[in-house]
């Protein structure tokens, strides 16, 4: 349509039908396509579930990797068949590492997780097993019969450094005493026992002299028999006897008892320094510790 001057004009309808499709197709574009936050939450939900899997993962190789270093051939079972175990309780008790938690910060379980060692017919098996974060699965590594540990879970070891306020030593031993020390954790005590003599035990030992009674003849009649004194059975008799006497001596036998003997030496704080450790690479329980990676890998 033109006006008087040749403009060209907009009716009021033409308007009014293109604002509504552009309405509709605004509708139609996010009836196909996601809202940012949909997609937001999506991809969040997605690396949720790679992060827990992972956080999974590492746990399960922490618990391998130390338990690996701790099975030498002195704590592996003996017998075909036989098994040795521990609980990440105990793990955690003996402070082999840290306490392991899943991707929430909440702790793995100490009495499902556990690693069981057996001895097959021609090797070892060590069996681990993780229950963390309503998750539970196993690992199992093989070991032959002449080695030494069980092959690390990790193909890389890396290099972990911390700064400490101060390393801990431990001085000089105490002189031994008979008093009693108790050990802590920052005493330690050594004990020795030896026998000391405490007196002697006397044992008699009996000796009897016999000899005939003295024969007396009074007023040329009666006839007695008399024992001297110093015998046992001193005096006079009216018959023939024997006299007695018995001699005592003592053989003396030393008395000994075990006495326990104490020393103790305490640790003392040095000056601060810093530690290094190599480790596997993803090994979680150092970091946990704050530990770092310097970058060095062997």
């Amino acid at each position: 349509m033109y006006n008087d001057e040749g403009e060209k004009t907009v009716s009021f309808k033409s308007l009014i039908f293109k604002v509504i499709l552009v309405i509709l197709l605004i509708f139609v574009l996010m009836m196909l396509f996601p809202t940012r936050g949909f997609l937001t939450n999506y991809v969040d939900s997605r690396l949720g579930e790679d992060q827990t899997v992972a956080n999974f993962n590492n746990n399960l190789l922490t618990m391998a990797t130390v338990a690996s270093g701790y099975y030498t051939s002195s704590r592996l079972p003996e017998n075909t068949g036989d098994k040795v175990s521990m609980t990440l309780g105990e793990m955690l008790d003996n402070k082999m590492l840290v306490r392991l938690k899943d991707a929430d910060g909440k702790s793995c379980n100490s009495k499902k997780s556990y690693v069981e060692v057996t001895k097959e017919e021609d090797e070892y098996t060590m069996k681990v097993n993780l229950s963390c974060g309503g998750e539970e699965d196993y690992i199992v590594s093989h070991m032959g019969l002449d080695g030494t540990s069980f092959p690390s879970t990790s193909t890389a070891r890396c290099e972990f450094v911390k700064n400490l306020d101060g390393t801990w030593s431990y001085g000089d031993w105490s002189s031994w005493s008979t008093k009693k020390v108790t050990e802590t954790s920052d005493r330690q005590v050594q004990t020795k026992t030896e026998k000391i003599k405490t007196g002697v035990n006397k044992i008699p030992s009996y000796h009897v002299e016999e000899r005939n009674a003295t024969k007396y003849v009074i007023n040329g009649q009666k006839v007695v028999y008399v024992c001297a004194t110093g015998f046992d059975n001193a005096g006079t008799y009216d018959h023939s006897l024997k006299c007695t006497k018995t001699t005592t001596t003592y053989t003396e036998n030393p008395v000994y008892k075990n006495v326990t003997y104490y020393r103790y030496r305490t640790k003392t704080q040095n000056s601060g320094t810093q530690d290094t450790k190599w480790s596997s690479c993803d090994d979680q329980s150092l970091l946990d510790q704050g530990y770092t990676l310097t970058g060095k890998r062997e």
